[in-house]
């Protein structure tokens, strides 16, 4: 008798380990399913980080293009004032030149007129200088047209200077953002490869998932089904020793 009263506690244990099995086997799939939520929903929003960096690095690289077309603006406009000024440059040494040689002219005219005049006496010495008085006016005249004419000069150079520093730098600043713009598309094409294969393994992953639930849920359904057969089959068991200690 004592031995099947062992036998009796032992079948016992053993149905509420089976009991104990099957609560936690009849959460199995529930589980399973949670966690592929959970998986699916960190991958998507690693690809909602990654359509963001996308559309950042977009616009950054829009900006960029935008910047560099006004740089490419401003270096032709400035080449556009650099021809400008430097036919200006050329007219106003033109002018210089012949106002010099007009200069020129009128002093050797006024020193032989003055030569001229001291050998003479009267009525024609008086007309002589009076021409000598208009030559110089007309000297003086000249020699302020030669002085403007210098300083237009001399601005138009400092400005066909300035305008060369200015394209130097726009073009230096020009070909950094190209230079910033290669990198960037270079990270744009990274970006967007990365987020192709996270879609195309977050497709494969739900697949996965689906079948992976219905497999739980089917070991799920066959493990409950086949404990509750055990438990019945050892109450069955438990009820005959039963029958046989009484």
């Amino acid at each position: 008798m004592p031995a099947v009263s062992v036998s009796r506690d032992a079948l016992t244990k053993v149905k509420a380990a089976l009991n104990d099995y099957r609560i936690d086997i009849s959460g199995f799939s529930a589980r399973v399913e949670q966690q592929s939520i959970d998986i699916s929903k960190s991958a998507e929003l690693e690809i909602q980080k990654i359509t963001r960096q996308i559309e950042n690095t977009i616009n950054a690289c829009n900006r960029l293009r935008t910047e560099i077309n006004r740089l490419a603006e401003a270096i032709n406009q400035k080449n556009s004032e650099i021809n400008s000024t430097t036919q200006q440059l050329s007219s106003a040494q033109s002018q210089l030149a012949a106002m010099q040689g007009k200069a020129a002219n009128l002093k050797k005219q006024i020193s032989e007129s003055k030569r001229a005049a001291a050998d003479t006496e009267g009525e024609a010495n008086e007309k002589m200088q009076e021409q000598i008085s208009q030559m110089g006016n007309e000297l003086s005249r000249v020699e302020i047209e030669i002085g403007r004419l210098n300083g237009d000069i001399s601005r138009l150079n400092d400005r066909i200077s300035q305008l060369q520093r200015e394209v130097h730098e726009a073009q230096a600043e020009k070909a950094r953002k190209e230079d910033e713009l290669h990198s960037m598309e270079r990270f744009l094409d990274r970006l967007q490869n990365k987020q192709e294969r996270m879609n195309t393994v977050l497709s494969k992953l739900n697949d996965n998932m689906d079948m992976m639930l219905t497999a739980s849920r089917s070991f799920e359904t066959q493990t409950v089904t086949k404990t509750e057969q055990s438990v019945g089959n050892i109450d069955k068991c438990i009820a005959a020793v039963d029958a046989y200690l009484t």
